[in-house]
């Protein structure tokens, strides 16, 4: 299986099974085949993840065979050294951040960003993990001439700073994730695999019109490590979607 890879789940996904019962949700997507997961939900001012401190979450996955590789969190500079204590007996290779769009933000803005990021970056290495961002749409909307995350790759230290590519929100923005993968290479270790229709509606990955299959022959040009199924957090059918994700993506690999 040339294309064949660990497939992982963001937890966010399925966020209202959750709230609702924590260990039925886990028991399903582990009977489902996954193994990997990625989380979201971290609270900097309880410290708890899904209610639960990190550590703790963590053996609860782990009792379910589930292996916590990658979390979101809103980290700063500020709140960076305590982060980093929270997961630090964790297990987690990945520490992911986003933004959110700001319409008053300058390509200077995006380079002061960056140079924050290659700060925290240089902290969660010592900490052994590592830090990465994760992008939305409105990343790639010109700002005087400049994309902002063509600003944050060419203003990030590449050892410091890695970035998940979301494959939805890059086509839903009318871009190509296969032209940053090729002018950028080594940077996406982490791939969200979420689906979007004409209409930039989410969709279950193969219903949509993100090409996959051609993305998946450059996995190694990107420096692909986990491949992770995304769908809409406020579905209210979260583990079917990402049941029917696991089986296309499955599928694709035999």
């Amino acid at each position: 299986m040339a294309n064949s890879f660990p497939l992982g789940v963001q937890l966010w996904s399925v966020k209202n099974d959750l709230a609702k019962e924590v260990d039925a949700t886990l028991k399903a997507i582990s009977d489902m085949g996954f193994s990997v997961v990625e989380a979201a939900g971290y609270d900097p001012e309880s410290r708890t993840i899904f209610g639960m401190a990190p550590k703790i979450f963590r053996n609860k996955l782990e009792h379910f065979g589930l292996n916590l590789v990658s979390v979101h969190a809103p980290v700063s500079p500020e709140n960076i050294g305590r982060i980093l204590d929270d997961f630090a007996f964790t297990g987690i290779k990945y520490l992911v951040c986003s933004m959110y769009p700001d319409a008053n933000r300058l390509p200077d803005d995006y380079r002061r960003i960056a140079e924050q990021y290659n700060h925290i970056g240089l902290a969660a290495k010592a900490a052994g993990i590592q830090f990465g961002y994760h992008n939305h749409h409105f990343e790639f909307e010109p700002l005087r001439g400049e994309k902002p995350l063509e600003i944050l790759l060419n203003n990030t230290d590449p050892e410091g700073v890695v970035f998940e590519m979301d494959m939805g929100w890059v086509v839903q923005s009318g871009n190509d994730p296969l032209e940053f993968i090729r002018n950028y290479p080594g940077r996406f270790p982490l791939w969200h695999l979420r689906d979007v229709d004409q209409g930039k509606q989410s969709v279950n990955a193969g219903e949509g019109i993100v090409d996959f299959q051609s993305l998946f022959q450059h996995k190694k040009e990107a420096g692909f490590v986990y491949g992770i199924i995304e769908t809409p957090s406020a579905a209210i059918n979260g583990l079917e979607r990402i049941a029917a994700c696991y089986k296309y993506f499955e599928k694709q690999q035999r």
